[in-house]
């Protein structure tokens, strides 16, 4: 590959300076995001302050506020990249299940997998999303997050609709809104010690099961 000085166009470095300030700021967007990660992973949200983040990302803190506006959206910012990856995963593992709850679980079990491992950062991220009133960039994302995992539930639900018979006036995309609803509420009971992490595939199980097939059986 040539050297900037060489591409068409640069005889007067206007577009060489503009390659590096590109690769300046992806540069310092990549050091702010290792190191959030790292100190959220580490730490947890609550006891991790955005100067130790600018610390270890070797950047001011104005630096820091231009790529993420608040220590919420540090953590979302990392946690979208996070989802992004596990819906990944979950999609992949949904695929060889047999019956739509095994799909919804296995779609869904690196979520309940991150909440055993880092409660409290799961649960300001979920918060977030519900509660949150900042419309920064990555709250943005994260919503764009949800639709995709909501998707997914959907995808699901259609491909086992096809072998079964839905009930009249069942909205499928709908039911995956709810069940992704549900994941929601049970990670902020987790946050606030009403659910044991350990326990939560086993309540979302429940809730799936009641959600795809009733309450009461048969008399």
């Amino acid at each position: 590959m040539p050297d900037d000085e060489d591409r068409p166009g640069s005889g007067d470095g206007a577009p060489v300076e503009v390659g590096r300030r590109a690769r300046n700021k992806l540069e310092k967007q990549d050091r702010i995001f290792q190191a959030a990660s790292d100190l959220f992973a580490e730490r947890g949200y609550s006891a991790v302050a955005t100067q130790l983040i600018a610390e270890r990302a070797d950047v001011g803190t104005g630096t820091l506020f231009r790529y993420a506006s608040s220590k919420a959206e540090l953590l979302m910012m990392v946690m979208n990249e996070k989802m992004r990856l596990d819906t990944r995963r979950g999609v992949a593992a949904a695929a060889s299940a047999d019956s739509p709850t095994e799909a919804i679980l296995a779609l869904l079990g690196p979520q309940i997998e991150a909440s055993r491992q880092s409660p409290e950062n799961t649960a300001v991220y979920q918060r977030e999303i519900l509660f949150g009133t900042e419309q920064g960039e990555y709250r943005l994302e994260a919503l764009a997050r949800i639709s995709e995992l909501e998707d997914a539930i959907g995808d699901i639900l259609e491909r086992f609709a096809r072998a079964s018979r839905v009930r009249d006036g069942v909205d499928l995309r709908g039911a995956a809104r709810t069940t992704f609803s549900t994941l929601h509420m049970e990670l902020i009971r987790v946050s606030l010690g009403r659910e044991d992490p350990g326990t939560l595939g086993a309540t979302l199980r429940s809730h799936v099961d009641a959600l795809l097939y009733g309450v009461l059986a048969p008399a």
